[in-house]
């Protein structure tokens, strides 16, 4: 396999303007996770600084869904719409206003929030599945309820079924990395699809033997890979941050032994640090979530951020 990086592909996309932005007001809040709620018409959105949850509608209001200082940070989220829940990734990984040393680099739950009323319908802690530091990072729902995460500090998927039990799934050294290991994950009907950000690979683990885990046979790395997504023409999404900010469209003719690039969004687009991606109806939509300002002390702290729309144009 050619082990040349996203960067050193000679790619021609057709380039236009600037896709549509919707920028909301939230000072200092910098999302990482988003979802869109088609029955309530917005999205949401978490905090990496205060593990805040809040609605965004589609003309940029901002409002406070749930908030749990407790929580230290939130990340990947998706939505249950079988039993009307927001599942959230939380923790204490790195840019919390409220670290703490006893959670630090610790701390890892899985919670639920009822979509009608923001309750917390549960509270899991995979902290003891699995020794060394953690950071739940992102996460997918089966069609059964069953929930797989990513731990970006440990080399481990875990799994909780649709009866609220926590359990390791699967666990590989290649997940790991000297920064943030495994971060998206998808699934198809026989495989758990997931995303080292170091070094770029695609894994695929089978459902039923999650021992058997292999490496996606790919036409470049993806190093800085942040989210996953399924698009609703059966490609699979891929965000790329960490100084390239682009979001690439992959697809599978072997069952994902091997992918192949199909399109990119254009330099034109600027992107400021994407992270993870939604579905509103057949658009994709992107957070900026400007992640590199804070570890960048000259820089300015954000008020304002905003979910980008992404247009993708074919790969030649």
């Amino acid at each position: 396999m050619k082990t040349l990086l996203i960067g050193f592909l000679l790619l021609t996309v057709i380039a236009q303007g600037q896709t549509k932005r919707i920028n909301f007001k939230a000072p200092m809040f910098y999302p990482e996770g988003v979802v869109y709620d088609e029955a309530g018409k917005h999205f949401f959105v978490g905090s990496v600084k205060t593990a805040t949850i809040g609605t965004v509608s589609e003309s940029g209001d901002f409002k406070t869904f749930f908030a749990d200082t407790t929580l230290k940070s939130s990340f990947g989220m998706k939505i249950d719409p079988r039993s009307q829940k927001l599942w959230v990734c939380t923790g204490d990984p790195n840019y919390s206003d409220y670290v703490d040393s006893a959670t630090y680099k610790k701390q890892i739950r899985l919670i639920a929030l009822d979509l009608k009323t923001g309750k917390r319908t549960h509270d899991i802690d995979l902290s003891n599945l699995y020794p060394g530091k953690h950071f739940a990072n992102d996460l997918v729902i089966d069609d059964d309820g069953t929930v797989y995460i990513t731990d970006s500090y440990s080399p481990v998927v875990y799994r909780v079924t649709a009866a609220g039990k926590p359990e390791l799934f699967a666990q590989d050294p290649r997940f790991g990395s000297v920064d943030i290991g495994l971060n998206g994950i998808a699934l198809t009907k026989e495989y758990v699809l997931v995303v080292n950000n170091g070094t770029g690979q695609l894994f695929v683990i089978n459902k039923q033997n999650p021992s058997q885990i292999r490496p996606v046979k790919q036409p470049a790395f993806f190093p800085g890979a942040d989210g996953l997504l399924w698009d609703k023409t059966g490609h699979l999404v891929l965000v790329q941050n960490k100084g390239s900010h682009k979001i690439y469209q992959l697809r599978s003719t072997d069952n994902w032994q091997s992918c192949q690039l199909v399109a990119a969004t254009s330099s034109e687009d600027r992107f400021l640090q994407p992270s993870t991606a939604t579905l509103k109806g057949s658009t994709v939509y992107v957070v900026n979530s400007k992640l590199n300002e804070l570890s960048d002390p000259t820089a300015k702290p954000s008020e304002e951020f905003s979910l980008q729309e992404v247009v993708f144009r074919p790969v030649k």
